[in-house]
């Protein structure tokens, strides 16, 4: 059949590399088209039998924007006469439901971050509008519990899309994390900074490794000066090899969906520490035995445990094979059987 997928770009986030995965999976069996809103060049690699269709809003008049892309959706939809719609991230999905009011054909929205990081506005529209599409996709049981909609609502978690790497031997004294500096707040950089501020200088051969797109220019002047605190990598490419040859990964996060770094950390063996936060962390990490929790927002806390797993390479090594096991949970395969089983479900109803 005929599935016509709507998001804003096919580049840099999460949601977009999923979307991606979904897309490459589903256009074996089916056709597949993807409209994009963003012109900028695509950095996931992408099945040639997909069409992507990019299109743009032209009105330089900021409130009449979503305007403009809500009559360019529909106009997609017309020409395009789809058998099913998905749509990815928020905003994208608000635009896609309202274009679908007149066209009325099946559609699934996936919600990709914890409901409340949004404006009282937006939260409003999404809790009008989610009610009207066949199927709602959350990344976090908590998430899909709070919306309701049990009828409708239904939890798929992000895929696993490294092979697991066992082997804990010979791995750096290094600490690491995956976050670019323009989501310095949500990912808690300024947290993860300050704790390791507290014990780095008990432990000298140990580093801690910062991953992701740098910008200075993103950190308030605070963090600029703590920069200094850790080895910057940027962006890389062969994630999974960086990844297996850290001992501890740390995400420090204020609020998260599904974070697919903590995931992929994990599938490499990396002993992980993530915070007990709003959003899919603590239904990734069984605390004590896959990794350990953190408060939210806990300076002392993660510190304190940030040295746990610098002084105990025996925990270390049981949260690394305790990653190992928890991850199957996320095996790609699995995951894009939910959304085939999904698919036809919509369809039959």
């Amino acid at each position: 059949m005929k599935i016509l997928f709507f998001i804003d770009k096919l580049y840099g986030g999460g949601a977009e590399r999923i979307a991606t995965v979904l897309m490459n999976h589903l256009c074996q069996q089916h056709n597949v088209i993807a409209t994009v809103f963003s012109q900028k060049k695509d950095s996931f690699l992408i099945n040639s039998n997909i069409s992507i269709h990019k299109i743009s809003t032209k009105q330089k008049i900021k409130f009449i924007r979503p305007f403009e892309r809500i009559l360019k959706i529909k106009k997609e939809i017309e020409q395009n006469n789809p058998d099913l719609i998905i749509s990815f991230l928020t905003h994208t999905n608000i635009y896609t439901l309202i274009a679908n009011l007149l066209t009325k054909k099946r559609i699934i929205v996936s919600e990709r971050n914890t409901l409340n990081r949004q404006c009282c506005f937006v939260r409003l529209l999404r809790k009008i509008l989610y009610p009207t599409a066949d199927r709602i996709v959350f990344v976090t049981n908590i998430d899909c519990k709070n919306f309701g909609l049990s009828q409708k609502s239904l939890t798929i978690y992000n895929p696993s899309l490294f092979n697991s790497y066992t082997d804990y031997c010979n791995r750096q004294k290094k600490i690491i994390t995956i976050a670019p500096t323009s989501r310095w707040y949500n990912k808690g950089i300024d947290i993860l900074l300050k704790a390791w501020a507290k014990i780095s200088y008990h432990n000298p051969d140990w580093e801690l490794e910062i991953m992701g797109d740098f910008n200075t220019n993103d950190l308030p002047s605070e963090l600029q000066n703590m920069t200094g605190q850790a080895l910057w990598l940027g962006w890389k490419k062969n994630v999974s090899e960086v990844l297996r040859t850290k001992s501890i990964f740390i995400l420090a996060s204020r609020f998260e969906g599904c974070p697919n770094s903590l995931i992929e950390a994990m599938s490499q063996g990396c002993a992980c520490i993530g915070t007990d936060c709003e959003g899919g962390i603590n239904e990734i990490i069984t605390n004590g035995q896959s990794g350990l929790l953190a408060k939210n927002g806990d300076i002392d806390d993660l510190a304190a445990k940030m040295q746990l797993l610098i002084d105990d390479e025996h925990l270390r090594q049981k949260l690394s094979a305790g990653a190992i096991e928890e991850v199957k949970r996320f095996d790609n395969d699995l995951i894009m059987n939910q959304w085939d089983e999904l698919i036809q479900v919509t369809m039959e109803s």
